[in-house]
């Protein structure tokens, strides 16, 4: 009887860079070939770690905004934010540099605007800024307090 090949497991690191190594070939492209990229590792990888999702979201938060699709990358942004303690317990020793690296905070809080939900707005700023993401979030805060 042959002995049966075990699948290849990777780890979630292992994942995420795959993931990166690919975006960044995509994105080379521009924003739309980004997007086609991550849709297609969505729906070809249906047990994609909750951790990488994380950073995929992201990812396609980023490109969404680029091309002006303000509804997709809310809630694109969404996604990330659901999926931040995954990201912390799978990247426990990296999560604060991960964290920093995310654009979810900015186009999340530009999509918002865009979309006229400047409470939407409002509360990722306040989220960001308890997050400790940077000053910068206190004046784009500032910036929006007449919506309060």
């Amino acid at each position: 009887m042959a002995k049966r090949n075990e699948p290849v497991r990777k780890s979630v690191k292992d994942v995420l860079e795959d993931l990166q190594a690919g975006h960044r070939e995509a994105a080379f492209s521009g924003p739309e070939s980004a997007l086609k990229y991550l849709r297609r590792t969505f729906e070809s990888q249906a047990s994609l770690p909750n951790a990488v999702k994380a950073l995929a979201y992201d990812l396609a938060a980023d490109a969404q905004a680029q091309v002006g699709a303000w509804e997709d990358c809310a809630g694109s942004v969404g996604l990330v934010l659901g999926y931040l303690p995954e990201l912390e317990a799978a990247f426990p020793h990296e999560y604060r540099r991960l964290l920093e690296g995310l654009c979810c905070f900015e186009r999340g809080i530009q999509a918002q605007s865009e979309l006229g939900d400047f409470h939407g707005a409002l509360e990722l700023c306040e989220r960001a800024m308890g997050l400790g993401l940077g000053a910068h979030y206190s004046a784009k805060r500032d910036s929006l307090e007449w919506a309060r």
